[in-house]
């Protein structure tokens, strides 16, 4: 059993919430960055950081009390 204390492995797991839709060209570039950004800032091995697009549809997303989307179709 290999045990890694949380300083000598840490393993970033970043979410990215956004309107469902986004190519997957995008979500390649954006991973990417993220990536970039937390080894450049922090040094953790690229190997160990996550990162977890969540695909939300307007009409389950809501701002300032509102929907921004409209009902969903129930086809």
């Amino acid at each position: 059993m290999i045990d890694f204390t949380q300083e000598e492995n840490p393993m970033p797991v970043v979410r990215v919430s956004w309107f469902e839709g986004k190519e997957h060209a995008a979500k390649e570039a954006v991973a990417e960055e993220i990536t970039e950004s937390i080894v450049k800032n922090t040094g953790t091995d690229a190997n160990y950081i996550y990162v977890i697009f969540e695909d939300v549809a307007p009409s389950d997303w809501a701002g300032a009390g509102k929907l921004f989307g409209g009902a969903p179709d129930k086809s």
